[in-house]
């Protein structure tokens, strides 16, 4: 039988000092390969635990009493070739495992939220950033992402999107469209019922395993995994929750997917691509924006 095991990385980063979060980046990857995960997943922008330059920089990105704080945080962007991102290359091959870590990254123009997927020979297989970056709030300070992309990891595609990325249907749609088996979707929000079953759908509509891990705190955390299967062999509905952990908890939590039982699924159920009709979707790719959708 083929599984893929997920360590859902459910821990408090240390607001705004990725020193600290790389040295425990190194032992939440070591505590994961001690319970036998494939993979660690980490919540969004680990680099600085998602901790805004100033108290109110959520609301008021932009506020000009607060330029320092503000060109500070950016600069604290983490480049590909840094040393951050070598020493997790280096362990991922050491422990013989693989990473979905995320940071704050450095490019040629705005730095960006991002995610990268080791795998375990130390060599980065996916470089994503986040493509629906919340432009209402502090990642109006970011460069967005333009393409959502695939991997291969032990035989198995997985694609990333990123927390605000769940609330669109076409990112997951186009992973799946891509060949994703497994959606893995780092994320920095409190996750509420609603937000929960944006990711079961996701599961459901596309046949993908999706694998959600979270910062802990009050209505927060409640880290996820869904199986795509919601029918067993009867056409009976079943509980495709593989995982969901509290709000607050914090700790390493393991998530199995079965991708014997996934892909069968995959290739004899009607979801996914099997019978869409792509020509009357048209409208789905227009850059219109009319009322009552548009914004300043």
């Amino acid at each position: 039988m083929v599984t893929f095991k997920v360590a859902l990385v459910q821990q408090q980063a240390v607001p705004n000092d990725k020193e600290a979060n790389l040295n425990l980046s190194i032992q939440y990857i070591k505590a994961a390969h001690r319970k036998g995960a494939d993979l660690v997943l980490f919540p969004e922008m680990w680099s600085n635990g998602y901790a805004p330059p100033f108290e109110t920089a959520f609301d008021e990105p932009m506020d000009a009493g607060f330029e320092e704080e503000r060109t500070r945080w950016l600069a604290d962007a983490v480049a590909r070739d840094s040393a951050y991102v070598t020493t997790l290359r280096k362990l991922a091959k050491e422990l013989n495992i693989g990473v979905c870590t995320t940071y704050l990254s450095k490019t040629k123009q705005k730095p960006q939220n991002t995610a990268i997927i080791i795998d375990r020979n130390g060599e980065i297989i996916l470089d994503y950033a986040k493509v629906h970056t919340c432009d209402f709030s502090l990642e109006a300070l970011l460069q967005s992402g333009d393409e959502f992309n695939v991997c291969e990891f032990d035989g198995i595609k997985l694609g990333v999107m990123i927390c605000y990325d769940r609330e669109f249907p076409e990112s997951a749609r186009v992973l799946m469209l891509k060949g994703a088996e497994i959606i893995l979707v780092p994320n920095a929000c409190d996750m509420n019922p609603a937000r929960l079953n944006q990711l079961n759908s996701r599961a459901f509509e596309n046949m993908v395993g999706v694998a959600m891990a979270n910062y802990p705190g009050e209505k927060w955390g409640r880290s996820t995994a869904f199986s795509p299967i919601v029918f067993d062999e009867n056409e009976d509905y079943r509980d495709n929750t593989i995982i969901e952990t509290d709000d607050v908890s914090e700790g390493i939590f393991i998530a199995e997917f079965n991708l014997d039982e996934i892909r069968s699924y995959r290739e004899n159920e009607t979801w996914g691509n099997a019978y869409r009709k792509p020509q009357t979707y048209t409208d789905l790719i227009s850059l219109d924006v009319k009322e009552p959708f548009k914004r300043n």
